[in-house]
């Protein structure tokens, strides 16, 4: 077995040319956005949207297990992007898309890469953070106290060892820009150079003419500018995610404390039938 992705053959599609069109006839990838999560990639997949593409923002529950395979060394990053390419898909962004920028425009070489920003390092950290303790509650094992059955999907698990793969392309350790930022000496700092670094890495690796750095509070001109868009009549769709995030922690936190009493009662309803229908057997 490989020990890391980097030993492992692409896949068969490492045969053809580059600019190979896709799998299965489909398009491929056009729009490549190679920011980090929380820069305002649910507003650009809206946006995305809206422009005619179709956008892949975050692994869909049936590709979790790919996505799964690759961070952890057993498929090459070819596995993943045709199965992003072959369900349609021609755009993507956040992570963990967005640490495969290279890959992708080494697959589709005619691809615009979109960068998007936050207003500092600061503003990117602290929303960061916010999706940190929201993986965390989504992440956190059974427990007599939080008594949780969230890690016992199947799709959940693999999205957990997913993430072990996020920041790698930085030389990050696994899993470090996802759970180990909290024990560094100043995390703040910490996170903030891993998000300069990353936006750093994307510039120096993706041509000028093939790049835009964007801010979603930009609104539609540049986006649409670069991509050769008409500007539509609609607003700029900016996204509010941390309102979300929010709402569906508090969703997890409801489900996970309310499936035990309602595991309960079914209990004891079935209990119930079942000695009325002895009840009646015996007579």
């Amino acid at each position: 077995m490989p020990k890391s992705r980097s030993d492992l053959p692409k896949s068969r599609s490492d045969l053809l040319p580059v600019d190979w069109p896709g799998a299965c006839g489909a398009p491929g990838i056009q729009v490549i956005g190679a920011g980090m999560g929380r820069t305002g990639t649910k507003s650009l997949q809206a946006a995305l949207d809206k422009l005619g593409y179709k956008t892949y923002h975050f692994p869909l529950p049936a590709h979790a297990e790919t996505w799964a395979q690759y961070a952890e060394g057993r498929v090459g990053s070819d596995a993943v992007l045709e199965m992003v390419a072959r369900d349609g898909f021609t755009a993507t962004c956040d992570n963990p898309p967005a640490d495969l920028y290279r890959e992708q425009l080494r697959k589709y070489p005619e691809a615009k890469v979109v960068l998007t920003v936050r207003d500092s390092s600061a503003k990117w950290v602290s929303s960061w953070k916010v999706l940190m303790e929201f993986i965390a509650l989504q992440e956190r094992p059974f427990s007599l106290s939080y008594p949780t059955f969230i890690q016992w999907v199947p799709f959940m698990r693999a999205w957990k060892r997913m993430r072990g793969c996020i920041g790698t392309h930085l030389g990050l350790p696994e899993g470090a820009l996802i759970r180990g930022w909290a024990q560094q000496p100043d995390p703040d700092a910490w996170l903030a150079a891993q998000y300069e670094a990353h936006n750093a890495h994307v510039k120096a690796n993706v041509p000028a003419e093939r790049l835009l750095v964007f801010n979603v509070k930009e609104g539609w001109a540049p986006l649409c500018a670069f991509l050769g868009k008409d500007v539509p009549a609609e607003p700029f769709p900016f996204v509010n995610e941390s309102a979300e995030l929010e709402n569906a922690a508090k969703m997890m936190q409801r489900v996970s404390y309310a499936w035990l009493p309602a595991l309960a009662v079914s209990v004891v309803l079935g209990r119930a039938c079942f000695s009325r229908l002895a009840t009646r057997w015996r007579r």
